[in-house]
């Protein structure tokens, strides 16, 4: 399931922290897999000279990243 930081704050608010740990350790879980991701590409690229990656591949990584802001510009409280 997907959470947002305010179901973290409504779960410790109501007193339910052992659901809060739960909620907590999945908005931390989907936050290192983005991390690691972005680190792979970044390690990936920086063994290849870019004269070497296809474009098609710079697209497709351009088209994540995008994607990915959009994803945590909806995630951030308003």
């Amino acid at each position: 399931m997907d959470y947002t930081s305010s179901d973290l704050l409504n779960k410790i608010n109501d007193g339910e922290h052992i659901k809060g740990k739960e909620v907590f350790n999945a908005l931390m879980n989907d936050r290192v897999l983005s991390e690691l991701g972005a680190k792979k590409v970044e390690i990936a690229r920086s063994l290849l000279p870019s004269s070497e990656i296809p474009h098609s591949e710079i697209v497709l990584d351009k088209a994540k990243d995008i994607s990915q802001e959009d994803i945590e510009d909806e995630k951030a409280p308003e």
